[in-house]
């Protein structure tokens, strides 16, 4: 009974759908020719046959109705090789068509990312004796602390320290440079500065304790040791770094890596300040991708002057690459992509239109790229284009089946004849009957799922989301990636918003993104 019904869901479907590419036809050529326009491709003689509106192979010499009990449509002599449609205003304006201009300019790529920012690694700092002793002094209390250049940090008694002063101060009586040299040079070697070293000379006094004191400005991060302990060369004291600069970690896609080199600049905002964006430059772009993500890492240096920004932070990074100068664009939504390549809807003259083969390059800021197949000032479809394609490409079609070979069309119409000679009682259904048939039957034969989820990573052909489970496919809570459908729009989207959206699966096995919006917080 499932199959049954299943059966007929499909038979249908494949019924609606030629009803309205028959109705299309019929009323966009029809109309026009009841204006005293003829459509293009037919002249005022005889039809060279009838095809079924749903089977460009099934042919007649005569009107008549074909297996689907749909009327046959006739097929004129083709003048020339355009294979263009003509559509009246009035079917236009019922359609939403919209058209635009193949523009010449310069195109820059703009490339989302997300990124955490950390320390600035050539300012840390790490604290370590120049001699054992004991710590009698420590003024460092707990991560965090902020000292400022000239503070005392700690104070160190050590008898080593102690001697190196002394046989300093003998040295100089001595008046033998050799020496007087060799003992400064011990004195430098254990951690004693020249302004130190200079009030030993002054006073002839020997100092205690040695102080050690912040060249700069800085943070502490990590506190090794207490007041009082005892300390060698090798016990890690306390470690400092600066926040006057910071850097951020990024990545990028695969098929974005070329686009990102040294000194390109970037626009930096972080969820903690909304509406606010920091300038920043690529400082570094790191040798090889990750093999895991197989994205490119490459890391920004922002200046941080206020100290706002901290280590550990959320940034979505904005990059624009080197802008290509002089090239064709049309809006991104009027390119359509097939596993034939990619094409647009050329719009003609006194409403005629043409599907027109491309080559396509950069896509950015909602324009494509066109490489070959387009000239500067050629008017496009940029909405509305999906019909007048199928339908352009049905009359592509019909002219190349006139040219076929005499056996091939004779094998057809056999097959044909036994097609309509075929007894399927089941398919003598009354419309009435086929209305009954329950939605929900009907949905379920479609491919279409949908989910709620995160945005995490954003590109302009693939998008990467971490999606709660999915029923209809037995999947649990995972982060995957999704193409693009040329329909979806993102600029309202960015990384990390919460969202619901459809998919489905493409010919390739890759499951595309149909459809997505924001997802409303809960009251």
């Amino acid at each position: 009974m499932k199959m049954n019904n299943l059966i007929w869901s499909v038979l249908t479907l494949g019924f609606m759908a030629g009803a309205a590419i028959v109705f299309f036809r019929f009323d966009s050529v029809g109309e026009s020719m009841d204006d005293g326009a003829t459509a293009e491709g037919q002249n005022d003689g005889q039809p060279l046959y009838w095809v079924a509106p749903m089977d460009s192979n099934y042919r007649r010499d005569e009107p008549g109705l074909s297996p689907m009990g749909m009327e046959l449509v006739p097929v004129y002599e083709e003048g020339n090789d355009d294979y263009s449609i003509r559509v009246s205003s009035a079917i236009q304006q019922n359609l939403g068509l919209r058209t635009a201009r193949v523009l010449r300019g310069d195109l820059a790529k703009q490339i989302r990312a997300v990124g955490y920012t950390r320390w600035n690694e050539s300012s840390i700092e790490m604290l370590h004796p120049r001699a054992e002793g004991w710590l009698e002094v420590f003024n460092l209390a707990s991560v965090g602390d902020r000292v400022e250049a000239g503070q005392v940090l700690y104070e160190l008694f050590s008898p080593d320290l102690v001697s190196a002063q002394r046989e300093y101060l003998i040295a100089r009586q001595s008046q033998n440079p050799t020496l007087m040299t060799t003992a400064r040079d011990r004195l430098l070697a254990l951690g004693f500065t020249r302004e130190q070293i200079n009030t030993i000379e002054q006073s002839g006094e020997i100092a205690q304790r040695l102080v050690y004191r912040a060249e700069r400005d800085a943070i502490v991060t990590h506190i090794g040791v207490r007041e009082g302990n005892f300390i060698q060369p090798q016990t890690h004291i306390a470690t400092l770094a600066s926040l006057d600069l910071i850097w951020v970690d990024s990545e990028v896609f695969e098929s974005d890596a070329g686009e990102i080199m040294s000194s390109l600049p970037v626009s930096i905002s972080f969820p903690a300040y909304p509406g606010e964006t920091w300038s920043g430059e690529v400082a570094y772009v790191y040798p090889e991708l990750d093999p895991m993500t197989r994205t490119q890492q490459f890391r920004l240096e922002i200046n941080n002057a206020d100290q706002r920004l901290r280590p550990n932070m959320f940034a979505n990074v904005l990059l624009e690459s080197k802008p290509r100068p002089s090239v064709l664009t049309v809006p991104r939504e009027a390119v359509i992509r097939s596993g034939a390549g990619a094409r647009v809807i050329l719009a003609l003259q006194e409403g005629r239109f043409q599907a027109q083969p491309v080559t396509t390059g950069l896509s950015s800021g909602g324009r494509t790229e066109i490489l070959t197949g387009l000239n500067e000032g050629d008017t496009v479809v940029s909405s509305g284009q999906f019909l007048l394609d199928a339908e352009a490409n049905g009359e592509q079609a019909l002219a190349r089946l006139m040219g076929a070979e005499a056996e091939g069309a004779s094998n057809m119409d056999t097959m044909a004849e036994g097609m309509e000679a075929m007894e399927m009682p089941e398919m003598q259904m009354e419309m009435d009957d086929m209305g009954d048939m329950s939605m929900p039957d009907m949905e379920d034969s479609s491919e279409r799922f949908s989910a709620s989820g995160t945005i995490r990573r954003m590109g302009d052909e693939q998008i990467t989301i971490s999606h709660e489970p999915v029923e209809a496919l037995n999947w649990p809570s995972m982060t995957m990636g999704f193409d693009i459908d040329e329909a979806v729009n993102l600029d309202d989207f960015d990384i990390e918003d919460p969202v619901v959206f459809e998919f489905e699966q493409g010919d390739g096995g890759m499951y595309r993104l149909i459809t997505i919006e924001h997802q409303e917080a809960a009251p």
